[in-house]
């Protein structure tokens, strides 16, 4: 009992990620997974664990599944569930002030393009950055999500544009794996020409791309052993663990 007491939080958490991830393992090597046969499938949702930021601490919780995983452009070994943090008014207002205190250096915005569901969080975030600017210097702000084609290539439609074309933008994004997200985001703003002052996510697992900084309230470090790979380097794959979801930052789909 002595000793439960001298581990620290960050000790037992990472203990309580490592047994998830075994129940993982296990599962595989002992149970035939069938839906046709009327096997017993796991809910991922079982084995979700909760992080916190080392940045800033317990403002929101994380939740991430482990697990081997595929998003549209690596396998990772997490899938990082930020629901509750986009669709919780209170959470999204608490992740928005975290991401506002992090662009006091940019210009005055006046656009946030919005990816991955993240509406609400862009909506909070135009608040906070009024309340750095002077009474005298406030002025409206569009929250706006671009629509996508099948290809991925982000669009906006005419109606739209005028909010983007010689605007000092913020590009917000709900999860950052690889950057290459952030990559069409940028070309769609240089596009439409808009004026990239700063990207914004939840969770990065990069600290920049191309030169632009990215700013998180989470990042790789806060999830003990997280790791994105390309399909030939997958450890999972190359020890033929099957995959059990695809991933994007919508959510997940259980194969």
């Amino acid at each position: 009992m002595t000793e439960e007491l001298n581990i620290s939080p960050r000790k037992r958490q990472i203990t309580r990620i490592e047994k998830a991830y075994n129940k993982t393992q296990e599962m595989h090597l002992s149970t035939k997974i069938d839906k046709k046969e009327g096997f017993i499938v796991e809910k991922l949702h079982t084995r979700t664990v909760q992080f916190s930021s080392n940045k800033f601490g317990n403002i929101v919780p994380i939740q991430a599944i482990p697990g081997h995983f595929v998003t549209s452009h690596s396998h990772v070994n997490y899938f990082i569930d930020l629901t509750m943090l986009k669709s919780s008014q209170e959470d999204a207002k608490k992740c928005a002030h975290a991401l506002a205190s992090q662009c006091e250096e940019v210009d005055p915005i006046d656009t946030i393009i919005c990816l991955d569901g993240t509406g609400i969080i862009g909506a909070f975030l135009s608040v906070e950055l009024q309340k750095k600017l002077p009474a005298s210097e406030h002025k409206k702000i569009y929250v706006i999500c671009p629509e996508c084609a099948n290809n991925g290539q982000m669009f906006f439609r005419e109606n739209v544009e005028p909010m983007v074309y010689e605007k000092n933008v913020i590009l917000l994004m709900a999860t950052v794996t690889t950057g290459i997200s952030i990559r069409r985001g940028m070309e769609c703003i240089d596009y439409y020409g808009g004026n990239l002052k700063s990207v914004c996510t939840i969770f990065s697992a990069v600290d920049d791309v191309d030169g632009v900084i990215v700013h998180n309230i989470f990042t790789a470090e806060d999830i003990p052993g997280y790791a994105s790979y390309q399909r030939r380097d997958c450890p999972f794959c190359k020890n033929n663990t099957p995959i059990e979801a695809l991933v994007n930052s919508y959510g997940y789909s259980q194969l």
